[in-house]
């Protein structure tokens, strides 16, 4: 596991966070996840034919103190083109590693017979349904499939029976999507935010200005995770030196961006300057001005002369 898998990993498991991702990510507000409510259970599925798969993070929750859910989150930095599959498999290991527990207790009790005993199974007993999410955490868009019909070639002779073919659907938040991140609490809406514009210098700049109060004390382990899982590297200055819990992420984005476009103009104004003493060497006297003026000739200059 990376260190961004770990630094998320270890920041979604937070109860609090855990359930605002589900609440607004999954039930829309509609469904209240209480965040004393949710129970840390084995993230580990042992396979019949021997090794483990584990998930990112689950947890057990007890909703309206009566059915039993378990909650799952997989965390996605790239396009996973067999996700529908990769959730089913891990979902169908937690149902049978209940169904195996189950069967244990009436093993041990032996108070089944007949049917349910070769079943190890009664017809009262009941499975506690699993709700996956696949955090998609990449800055292009996902185009990969989202169920498992997505990813089946069916002949034509069977297209009309399609039906008959069990389907399994992904749970997708694309976080360059989320259109409304005041749904969040600020945690999360910081961390999310940052990753939505963090290819966008003015848009970014534009959602913090918006959201100055809660960008200017920012927590050590959220701008952490943020540097470890956009690769911010200039963040680890302002997290350094700050000896207080929290981080002015105003003034550190601020500087930041100035930075870059320093940056920029400094690279800019070195591969002009190649250009131009190309040309020159070339004797292509008159296309130097139009290198100059003209952005669009510039940019075909630079790709004749592959000039990075």
């Amino acid at each position: 596991m990376g260190r961004a898998d770990t630094s998320l990993g270890s920041y979604l498991k937070d109860p609090k966070r855990f359930a605002d991702v589900f609440n607004h990510g999954v039930f829309q507000g509609e469904i209240t996840v209480l965040p004393e409510k949710l129970k840390e259970i084995d993230s580990v599925s042992k396979q019949s034919r021997g090794g483990n798969r584990v998930r990112d993070l689950v947890k057990q929750y007890m909703y309206k103190d009566m059915e039993l859910i378990i909650l799952a989150i997989e965390n996605q930095y790239n396009v996973q083109y067999f996700m529908p599959l990769k959730n089913m498999l891990y979902d169908s290991d937690f149902y049978n590693d209940q169904r195996k527990a189950i069967s244990k207790k009436h093993k041990e009790k032996k108070d089944v017979q007949g049917d349910e005993f070769l079943s190890g199974f009664s017809k009262e007993d009941k499975l506690r349904p699993i709700i996956t999410l696949v955090i998609y955490f990449g800055d292009r868009d996902w185009d990969g499939p989202k169920e498992l019909y997505d990813m089946l070639e069916l002949p034509d002779c069977l297209t009309r029976f399609k039906n008959l073919i069990q389907n399994y659907k992904i749970n997708l938040l694309e976080v360059t999507k989320i259109e409304n991140l005041d749904d969040y609490s600020d945690d999360i809406k910081v961390l999310f935010g940052f990753i939505k514009y963090q290819k966008n210098a003015r848009q970014l700049k534009r959602f913090i200005n918006e959201n100055k109060e809660i960008f200017s004390c920012v927590s050590q382990e959220t701008c952490s995770t943020i540097e470890s899982v956009t690769k911010t590297k200039e963040l680890q200055k302002y997290i350094e030196k700050d000896e207080n819990e929290e981080v002015n992420m105003c003034q550190a984005i601020t500087d930041m961006i100035k930075d870059s476009e320093a940056r920029g103009k400094t690279i800019g104004e070195t591969r002009l300057s190649i250009l131009i003493n190309r040309l020159f060497e070339d004797e292509r006297i008159n296309d130097v001005k139009r290198a100059i003026n003209d952005p669009k000739f510039r940019k075909n200059m630079y790709q004749e002369y592959d000039i990075k």
